[in-house]
């Protein structure tokens, strides 16, 4: 057993400490709260002190890290429509397919540099299954949850995917792709075999204005983009009637509950945020890639109201000029002044832990939870004289210029 202190200690789920203390046992949290009263009712444990703000680790909730190599695809320009980015994105993959060596390097590097800025857990959705990212968790990584990701825009690649999936082993999460690139076949096959094994459901939802008008009349570039690759074929039944949003669609389909993750949700209605809250779904928000593709805000203030809170994801090189949760919470906050930094901080930590059901080990420094510490420090901090200002700091000060993770004795 130890205790660990410090001048603050954030702990997400429960109020700031001024001069706490944390107890750790085994890998966990044991208690929390006022340093002399911890160290009164644990006397004679050994304690570690800190000048600095302890805090959860962050939970990068949506990445594509088999995209990590793409660093020259430049933003679109306003007139641009959403396929002719994917077209740039589909070719810059099938230009990596010659090197592979070159991928799998990116990746490790981009999964210690997610350790390195204070991520503990990252989700990841890719198309290829990597040996290398399997098996047991690197040192200097952050945990990995994996999903394999597919697409099924018609009935041949439908009955591919179903192939496929059929011969994975229990243990491997999927996922499906997006509304405009899988019909609903696909969408309810995937669903329910995560729900069978107890797994994540993750898609891309509402992104774009264009999927929208997929979505409602089966027209626009997402049309077009389909026809030209020769993948209209019926599969998108939804053509014919029409739905106003993808919530709405979603849960026509039966994928939409409470262990459904929809990421982005930029194009969603009041109506369709309280139909997400009502069927206790997940977001995931990533507003530098939002930012980046000139897709839209999210009505961040609506689901905070709801009682969502919300994941925060980076996305990917191919749709963010930086793979930096701490620049996720900046740009939250300067486009959402209404918001408070309490919250977006909790975006960052516990709406990936709670999204993931990863909430007992992620998310929080509070007793039960992995002993998993984030301290840091800047110059910044280190002049804030009140927790209103750490928070503040914290979300809106960009990444700290010192992150250390602590460690505890087993």
């Amino acid at each position: 057993m130890e205790i660990i202190s410090a001048r603050w200690i954030i702990p997400v789920a429960i109020p700031a400490i001024d001069d706490g203390s944390l107890v750790v046992a085994d890998g966990r949290i044991v208690d929390i709260g006022r340093r002399p009263d911890i160290l009164n009712k644990y006397q004679g444990i050994a304690e570690c002190r800190y000048d600095s703000v302890l805090m959860p680790g962050l939970v990068n909730a949506h990445m594509h890290l088999e995209l990590s190599h793409v660093q020259d695809i430049v933003r679109p320009p306003a007139d641009n429509r959403f396929t002719d980015w994917i077209s740039e994105l589909l070719k810059k993959r099938q230009e990596a397919t010659e090197d592979r060596s070159l991928v799998v390097g990116a990746i490790t590097a981009a999964l210690s540099d997610q350790y390195a800025s204070g991520v503990a857990l990252v989700a990841d959705i890719g198309n290829e299954f990597f040996p290398e990212l399997s098996g047991e968790r690197a040192d200097g990584w952050p945990e990995l949850l994996r999903m394999l990701e597919f697409l099924a825009p018609n009935r041949q690649a439908l009955l591919t995917a179903k192939e496929k999936i059929a011969n994975l082993p229990d243990c491997q999460p999927i996922c499906v792709h997006a509304p405009y690139s899988s019909g609903p076949d696909l969408l309810v096959f995937a669903k329910e075999r995560c729900r069978h094994l107890g797994h994540l459901f993750s898609v891309h939802a509402a992104e774009s204005a264009a999927e929208l008008e997929f979505l409602r009349s089966g027209t626009g570039c997402f049309r077009d983009f389909l026809e030209q690759r020769k993948s209209w074929d019926g599969t998108f039944s939804f053509a014919e009637q029409g739905f106003e949003g993808t919530i709405f669609y979603f849960d026509h389909l039966g994928v939409l509950d409470e262990t459904t993750l929809l990421v982005h949700a930029v194009h969603v209605s009041q109506l369709e945020v309280l139909l997400v809250a009502e069927r206790g779904a997940h977001i995931c928000l990533c507003p530098g890639s939002n930012r980046f593709l000139g897709v839209g805000r999210a009505p961040v203030e609506q689901m905070l109201v709801a009682g969502i809170i919300p994941a925060l994801g980076t996305d990917s090189p191919a749709s963010n000029s930086t793979i930096d949760l701490w620049h996720e919470m900046q740009l939250l906050a300067a486009e959402h002044s209404q918001v408070t930094h309490e919250s977006i901080l909790a975006m960052a930590t516990l709406g990936g832990a709670q999204a993931f059901r990863r909430a007992d080990d992620y998310g929080s420094l509070t007793p039960g939870r992995m002993s998993q510490i984030l301290r840091v420090s800047s110059p910044a901090l280190t002049r804030c004289n009140d927790m209103r200002r750490i928070v503040q700091e914290l979300v809106t000060g960009g990444r700290p210029s010192e992150i250390s993770w602590i460690s505890t004795h087993h």
